[in-house]
């Protein structure tokens, strides 16, 4: 987040096409610059939608995590240190999860989780 100012990259405004490619739109990644109106603070754009963006954070609870009473083995079974957080939407990301605080996990040797890295250069 841009100093705390801003829900997503490109605003306040609710995620929807024009701001990546998510929610099923295109069914596969859109080439890079496909969304301008994504564009962050400093110009970036398509930070989510196409593919999850990898880190190398270990998947784990935030303070105070308490698991689902109806689902409770969806967060706490991948709390292992084998599974690292992945942040932003896939192509296959629903729109209603699109926020900030959504993550999801992959596996550094599982082929199928819709990952991506950026190359950056001068």
């Amino acid at each position: 987040r841009d100093g705390g100012s801003r829900r997503y990259p490109w605003g306040d405004t609710k995620p929807n096409e024009e701001h990546g490619n998510f929610n099923w739109v295109n069914y596969a990644p859109t080439p890079a610059g496909s969304h301008p109106k994504s564009a962050s603070a400093w110009g970036v754009e398509d930070l989510i939608g196409d593919a999850w963006e990898w880190t190398c954070t270990p998947f784990g609870p935030f303070p105070g995590f308490q698991a689902m009473e109806n689902y409770p083995g969806y967060s706490t079974d991948f709390f292992d240190d084998k599974h690292f957080v992945m942040k932003g939407a896939s192509w296959a990301t629903h729109e209603k999860l699109v926020r900030p605080s959504f993550r999801n996990w992959y596996q550094d040797r599982y082929p199928y989780h819709f990952g991506k890295f950026r190359l950056v250069t001068n």
